[in-house]
């Protein structure tokens, strides 16, 4: 018999419940065993997955498909704008070499903004539109961008990558 903890009631060898209390009787569930950390464990990167922050030592990487490089943009100014460069019209980030043209590529198609520590993406009322993770975004309307996402510009698909700046040591 084992004896209820709670109420004092004998209950049957090996019921995990007392019939009188509904309480739990001990040693049914044993304590989670905890591993002491070891020295080889793996070192948790600085940066994951899903991440919204963004610093200065932080670099946006557009990996256009269909492209095997990606565009490396180093973000020091407020505001980059997406989209095509065409005539007089000149942008930050050019998709021209990228078949922006034929993606339905808007000169200036979107916007990248540093804002509170992260970066949001806004479409400029852009002829093709604007997605963020499949989902149409609002003309004018910042969205979040974070590590990982897919931004798409017309039919123009580029996932979203911050890396940090490598430490420099001599």
């Amino acid at each position: 018999m084992i004896e209820c903890p709670h109420c004092g009631a004998k209950n049957k060898e090996g019921e995990a419940i007392c019939y009188r209390c509904g309480g739990l009787l001990d040693d049914i569930h044993p304590d989670t065993r905890i591993f002491a950390q070891q020295d080889d464990s793996p070192v948790i990167p600085k940066r994951r997955w899903g991440t919204a922050r963004f610093d200065n030592e932080t670099f946006v990487l557009l990996h256009v498909r269909g492209y095997e490089s990606p565009l490396r943009v180093r973000f020091n100014q407020e505001e980059l704008v997406l989209g095509r460069t065409h005539g007089d019209s000149e942008v930050d980030i050019d998709f021209s070499n990228f078949g922006g043209l034929d993606a339905g590529v808007s000169r200036r198609h979107a916007l990248l903004r540093r804002q509170n520590d992260t970066i949001v993406l806004i479409d400029l009322s852009s002829a093709n539109s604007t997605y963020l993770n499949g989902q149409r975004i609002v003309p004018n309307e910042p969205r979040i961008l974070r590590d990982g996402d897919e931004m798409r510009l017309g039919r123009l698909v580029c996932r979203v990558t911050f890396e940090d700046e490598p430490i420099q040591t001599n």
